[in-house]
């Protein structure tokens, strides 16, 4: 058993649940632009997710050369180089308004994640912008990044679709800014800090409510599969408090897209 939760949390903290996570939702976007499949938008998303999630959480830790040294650390760190690699040579099969999207995604993370102004001020200590700049480099890589590798025209079905990715990602971050109160300091001013958890909950319904709105309005044909994912998400978010373990959003909640992509699939087929 002890063994079990070794895989599992090894597998949830060297990214690689969020990054099929991201795959997932960024494989949904090409049926919901009824477009063809590309393996290496999808493979950049995961790629890159495990990249970007390993730096952010392994880099400000690394005080020394025998970090490396342990082996679950070592491991971590060879997979991460490894995503990275993968990540470069998706990024180099596409064209310039692709490989744009990318590197927009990519300084918003590194201005998420790095202080370029001093101490105490990357992207995640700015008042309110936390949340906001998660959001915003989801939808660019699960959403923007196919709509340029496909060619897609830009027009106000796609820009209501990009908006509602936006909002499912930052609905589903409020699970996340919930849980997480218990180990946020009081300076990051995140949601549940400033506004409180109820409050915060009543915002993911109603961004919920708005992405099942924009379903309506634009008429997609899987809008019985999406309101049932978006039930689960609001019951998740109901019941989600700062006392919750870490596994209710490592692992249950970023499981939502893989299995909503699998649902989605499955029906496709029958």
């Amino acid at each position: 058993m002890a063994i079990g939760k070794q895989i599992v949390d090894f597998y949830i903290e060297s990214s690689i649940h969020v990054a099929l996570a991201a795959c997932a939702l960024t494989s949904m976007t090409f049926s919901g632009l009824n477009t063809s499949y590309d393996a290496t938008v999808a493979a950049f998303a995961f790629f890159g997710t495990i990249a970007a999630y390993n730096t952010i959480k392994f880099v400000p830790v690394i005080t020394s050369k025998s970090w490396f040294f342990s082996p679950r650390n070592g491991l971590v760190g060879f997979s991460s180089l490894s995503a990275f690699g993968g990540a470069i040579y998706c990024f180099m099969q596409w064209q310039t308004a692709s490989q744009i999207v990318a590197i927009v995604a990519l300084l918003l993370t590194l201005f998420y994640s790095f202080s370029f102004f001093g101490h105490g001020h990357s992207g995640r200590n700015w008042v309110g912008y936390k949340i906001f700049l998660v959001a915003l480099s989801w939808m660019l890589i699960t959403f923007m990044l196919p709509v340029m590798a496909k060619e897609v025209a830009i027009s106000v079905k796609t820009l209501l679709l990009a908006f509602q990715r936006f909002v499912l990602v930052y609905a589903l971050m409020c699970v996340f800014e919930i849980i997480d109160v218990q180990f946020d300091t009081l300076t990051l001013k995140t949601l549940p800090q400033r506004i409180g958890v109820q409050k915060t909950k009543q915002l993911g319904y109603f961004l919920l409510l708005l992405f099942i709105g924009i379903d309506a309005m634009i008429q997609s044909e899987w809008i019985l599969l999406d309101f049932f994912f978006v039930v689960t998400i609001a019951v998740f978010l109901f019941f989600s408090n700062e006392k919750r373990p870490k596994y209710y959003t490592s692992f249950w909640v970023e499981s939502i897209p893989i299995f909503w992509w699998l649902a989605q699939k499955l029906l496709t087929y029958f």
